[in-house]
C-alpha cells in the first residue's frame, strides 16, 4: 500500500510533462497508465508503462522514481537503487523523491547485509 501512495504522490507533479513536445506528452500518458497499474498492485504492467515513460522522457526524475517504486515493489532491489539515484540527480531538489530514497535506502541497507524485514513493516518484501 505504502509503493502505491509513492507512486500516486507524482502524479500532479507529472502533468506538467503534458503540455511539452509530443514525446513529453505519450511519457505523460504512459505514467498516468503505470499510476493506474500501480494502484491496483499491477505492478509488472506499472514497470513497463513507466519504463515506456522513461524512454520517452529519461532525464524526468518523476518518471524515474515511479520506475524505482516499481522495481522495488517487484524485488528488483539493486535496479531500484540505481532508479532513485538517478532521479536524485536529475532533480535533486524534489522532497518526493529524496522521502521515498530515504525510506528505500533504509530497508535496501538491511537487505544488503541479509537482514530480513519485519513482519508487517512497510519495507518491500
Amino acid at each position: 500500500m505504502r509503493l502505491a501512495v509513492a507512486v500516486l504522490g507524482l502524479t500532479v507533479i507529472s502533468g506538467a510533462c503534458a503540455s511539452g513536445s509530443k514525446p513529453q506528452a505519450a511519457a505523460h500518458v504512459e505514467m498516468r497508465e503505470g499510476v493506474r497499474a500501480a494502484q491496483r498492485s499491477y505492478w509488472q504492467e506499472a514497470f513497463f508503462r513507466f519504463e515506456r515513460a522513461r524512454n520517452l522522457n529519461p532525464t524526468n526524475g518523476e518518471v524515474l522514481n515511479n520506475l524505482a517504486v516499481a522495481l522495488e515493489a517487484l524485488g528488483r532491489y539493486d535496479e531500484a537503487l540505481a532508479a532513485y539515484k538517478q532521479a536524485l540527480q536529475d532533480t535533486p531538489k524534489s522532497s518526493v523523491i529524496r522521502k521515498n530514497y530515504a525510506r528505500f535506502a533504509e530497508f535496501y541497507t538491511s537487505y544488503a547485509k541479509g537482514v530480513k524485514p519485519k513482519e508487517g513493516s512497510d519495507a518491500p518484501r
